[in-house]
């Protein structure tokens, strides 16, 4: 039988699971597995004291029908090659349970040796790895958003743009980008604080995240500049959206008297269009909205002679 290590349980400090071990024998002629024998981080991963789980199926995930599944893998595995070429199963699964929440389970299946008496022995070892997918998520949203707006940051949105910019090209499809800036932002700032302008920037990434369809992407490009990028959207679309966009920033409230205005620049991709083409071709958008006296929308129509390096 399996030697168990004793392991402080949840009541004695109350960390996780190390690694579970179950001991398991699979018959030759039947897909059946039943558990051997297992350790104390599997009673702790798993619940049930040992005596419960001697006979009985393993847990490789909470959920009966995606047990089985991985089960049958594992037969399938075990027929299709040769005793001693199985090199063995094994995943990260999602795992829910029965108060809603998930745990994310690492888990392998290997065999001890080759079938005797018409039965192979395997070795089922788990780990529960929540606590590291959850911080691997963690920095990946802090590496790819803005921490005050909650948007996309600049670094995601190139990234985005490219591959969006690479689509377009391969089906011919419409795309358009929208660049926006409050309006005498830095009197804001001076005038009520950096606080109430932080406030400004939040309130008006919320309108933006309201008023756009799940398809589109926005960020923060940095200070008060916002970034939108429409996928199948030709420039007229586009213009349309902007506007929207402008008149319910003018009526709506912002912890500071008097309205607050944004100024838009919006252009269409051009076929096999770089990102640097593109940028500075919806920054000079931006600006003749800003020359022509702010609250407004200046779209760039495409001119295929004239290409921006």
């Amino acid at each position: 039988m399996y030697q168990h290590y004793a392991r402080p349980g949840p009541e004695d400090g109350g960390k996780p699971p190390g690694h579970a071990v179950a001991i398991l024998s699979m018959a030759r002629d039947s897909r059946r597995v039943q558990v051997l024998d297992v350790n104390t981080d599997y009673q702790r991963l798993w619940g049930g004291a040992r005596e419960e789980w001697l006979g009985a199926t393993p847990n490789v995930v909470e959920q009966e029908a995606a047990n089985q599944q991985i089960l049958a893998r594992l037969d399938d595995a075990l027929k299709t090659n040769a005793e001693h070429d199985f090199e063995g199963i094994g995943g990260r699964e999602v795992s829910r349970q029965h108060d809603g929440s998930r745990r994310h389970i690492e888990w392998r299946i290997t065999a001890m040796g080759g079938y005797q008496h018409d039965a192979i022995t395997l070795v089922l070892t788990q780990r529960d790895v929540t606590e590291q997918v959850e911080n691997e998520a963690q920095l990946k949203r802090l590496a790819t958003t803005d921490m005050l707006t909650g948007l996309v940051n600049r670094s995601q949105f190139d990234t985005s743009l490219k591959s969006e910019l690479s689509r377009q090209d391969r089906y011919a499809r419409p795309l358009s980008l929208i660049m926006l800036d409050i309006d005498y932002f830095k009197d804001i700032n001076d005038g009520y604080g950096h606080d109430v302008g932080d406030q400004v920037l939040v309130e008006l990434a919320n309108l933006l995240k309201g008023n756009l369809r799940q398809a589109d992407y926005c960020a923060r490009w940095g200070g008060e500049e916002f970034m939108l990028l429409t996928p199948e959207t030709p420039l007229e679309n586009a213009v349309h959206l902007a506007d929207k966009i402008r008149r319910v920033i003018n009526t709506a409230s912002f912890p500071v008297s008097g309205p607050v205005t944004a100024s838009f620049g919006v252009v269409e991709a051009q076929p096999q269009e770089s990102v640097k083409s593109i940028m500075k071709r919806v920054d000079h958008a931006l600006y003749l909205a800003k020359d022509k006296g702010r609250d407004q929308v200046s779209p760039i129509e495409l001119v295929k002679s004239a290409r921006l390096a």
